[in-house]
């Protein structure tokens, strides 16, 4: 009788601690699933940003800029047109320097439409009216709005 209940309780154990195993592994899977794909979606916009500033198409940078930052809404469109027009530095080459850092918005009050927020690091090199290049370590920020990230 002793050797039966052992054996019962031995499996109710197994089954306890596989159970807590499984729950373990599809939580931090389902974790690491959406923080990937954050992160996929964040370097995909920083990569689009960039992009559009080496190539200086205005209409691009001026649709990744977040509807809510503070370039928009003090600036019309046609002011950015001017601004970038009279801007002679231009953007050489970029690189992500370390994986972006993403946290949830916690100011809701100021960002109502902003989801999460970014700090990125990067490495950008530019060259200025005079031809002279520069390089810069900058953390620029970008907001999750509406679905999708923008630069701040």
């Amino acid at each position: 009788m002793f050797d039966l209940w052992y054996f019962e309780m031995k499996m109710t154990t197994w089954r306890i601690n596989l159970a807590i195993c499984l729950f373990t592994v599809i939580c931090v899977y389902d974790t690491a699933t959406t923080w990937g794909s954050d992160s996929e979606d964040l370097q995909a916009a920083v990569k689009s940003y960039f992009e559009a500033e080496m190539t200086r198409n205005a209409d691009a940078v001026w649709n990744l800029l977040a509807p809510s930052s503070i370039f928009r809404r003090f600036y019309s469109y046609e002011d950015y047109l001017e601004l970038s027009r009279l801007n002679p530095i231009k953007v050489i080459d970029y690189e992500l320097k370390f994986q972006p850092e993403i946290s949830e918005n916690q100011d809701r009050e100021n960002l109502p439409n902003v989801e999460k927020l970014a700090s990125v690091v990067v490495r950008v090199r530019i060259k200025g009216e005079n031809g002279k290049e520069s390089e810069h370590i900058s953390v620029f920020v970008f907001l999750f709005e509406n679905g999708r990230w923008y630069k701040g």
